[in-house]
């Protein structure tokens, strides 16, 4: 621990070489991770430290879309991003630039296979409703919240008096005295609520003293059941059960959707109406012209938010890590599936600086191998834009833009490729053959639709 009270660990790894290496690092750094060595693929780990107070007052605001995205506490942050996978979410989201979700759209998310699931995994690391001190101190926290929400309505009252011409005094107290009343009665409710159901339940304390005694005594009655070692500061991991038992009982599909979540070029979202990756009208299609048509499209684009996830379809070994378009990196993976189906896939323009995986790798379906990336192309001299991006090239700084801007909307994606193996499970022959036209790809390049609508139904439970 340093002087400003930040926790570095000494760690040992391997570089991309496959060359031991050690160092120290800061827990505190954001792409740093504690996980155990048997850490569960698929479930999420949220440490939430707001208080009690803190956690009620920004639900309270989310539900009235007055939070920023930027003030969601860890868990919010989480079911945020998991429900952009409802309908009605989604939908939501287009009409307001601070979306915010609501019982309604947790009720959704929870009908909903693939949200349902990831809610599911969600290990969520807080501190047990059944701890507090005897003063109540987290759940008084809530009491300045009900004067808040009172002085609140207070002022939504006096706007609407005033539109509707009220300012003679007995018009105004008359309004103003309802709202007391029913603000007294919530409070008379809620000081019931600690007393007759809150404070009979706090048993946390209780059993961690009594551990605590048990583990001083000399001798033990070796009849008398030791009791599980409780947190003394009343925090525990909150696992759903039966997500858990899931989990070891689940076997799994044949192929997944290389993305966590729906491109926002789905049917369904935001730009799936031009640029929907299913259909053959648009450029994220197999096959469109490209280069001014001296090259046809090599596979499919997925579009994003920016930096999401990309997973493995199926188990598989890295063959490949390397530059490919405009600043981007590709992952070139072997597949094979539970069944025994082989073939290569070339995860193209993903996030260089996210890439998790390296060539010899051997991985299992859903492991996370890069974030999608952002293209880009250098400004040409004098030429300025809205989006201008700073980047180190041989140590001398350049300036980029994106290549693909729609409505405003930076667009992050991932291109895949889909080769069927016809001309070798390895890279001998390479993937990309500028001489082999219309594609200059190998020649057992196809179309990954299918392939892409299969791990579709698998992920979210839709067939397309």
């Amino acid at each position: 621990i340093d002087d400003k009270k930040e926790k570095w660990v000494h760690v040992t790894a391997g570089n991309q070489q496959g060359i031991l290496i050690t160092g120290w690092v800061n827990l505190k750094q954001a792409y740093i991770k504690q996980i155990s060595p048997w850490h569960w693929h698929g479930f999420n780990t949220i440490e939430e430290k707001a208080t009690l107070g803190e956690l009620s007052d920004k639900i309270s605001k989310n539900k009235v879309a007055t939070l920023d995205l930027a003030d969601y506490i860890p868990a919010m942050q989480e079911l945020h991003h998991i429900l952009t996978g409802t309908l009605r979410y989604s939908m939501q989201r287009k009409k307001t630039t601070q979306p915010s979700f609501t019982d309604g759209d947790l009720k959704e998310g929870l009908r909903t296979s693939w949200t349902a699931q990831q809610i599911g995994h969600l290990l969520i690391n807080y501190e047990s409703e059944w701890y507090a001190d005897e003063e109540l101190s987290k759940w008084n926290e809530i009491d300045n919240l009900y004067e808040q929400e009172k002085q609140q309505k207070k002022e939504i009252i006096e706007q609407e008096l005033n539109k509707l011409g009220l300012t003679l005094p007995y018009q105004r107290d008359f309004a103003l005295k309802k709202l007391n009343e029913a603000h007294e009665h919530i409070k008379t409710n809620w000081q019931l609520e600690k007393e007759k159901r809150i404070k009979p339940s706090l048993w946390w304390k209780e059993v961690t003293e009594a551990q605590t005694a048990i583990s001083n005594q000399t001798t033990i009655n070796t009849n008398t059941p030791i009791l599980s070692n409780l947190s003394m500061d009343g925090k525990a991991w909150f696992i759903h059960p039966v997500a858990m038992i899931d989990y070891f009982n689940e076997n799994s599909p044949e192929i997944i959707f290389p993305l966590k979540t729906k491109p926002i070029n789905n049917f369904d979202m935001r730009f799936g109406k031009n640029f929907n990756w299913t259909k053959n009208n648009n450029q994220t299609m197999f096959g469109w012209n490209r280069s001014g048509g001296k090259r046809k499209h090599a596979g499919r684009d997925l579009y994003t938010e920016p930096e999401t996830e990309i997973v493995a379809i199926c188990d598989g070994v890295v063959l490949d890590v390397s530059p490919f378009y405009c600043k981007t990196h590709q992952i070139t993976i072997k597949h094979k599936t539970n069944s025994g189906r082989q073939f290569i896939i070339r995860y193209g323009e993903v996030d260089k600086k996210s890439i998790k995986v390296e060539v010899g790798d051997v991985l299992k379906q859903g492991t996370v191998l890069a974030k999608t990336g952002l293209l880009l192309e250098e400004l040409e001299p004098g030429e300025k834009s809205n989006y201008t991006q700073i980047i180190k090239v041989n140590g001398i700084e350049q300036k980029f833009k994106p290549v693909l801007v729609i409505n405003g909307k930076i667009i992050y994606m991932l291109h895949l490729e889909y080769y069927s193996g016809a001309n070798g499970l390895d890279l001998k022959k390479p993937l990309t053959n500028r001489s082999n036209l219309p594609y200059q790809r190998r020649a057992d390049l196809i179309d990954p639709l299918e392939l892409l609508k299969e791990g579709y139904q698998s992920t979210f439970g839709i067939e397309l």
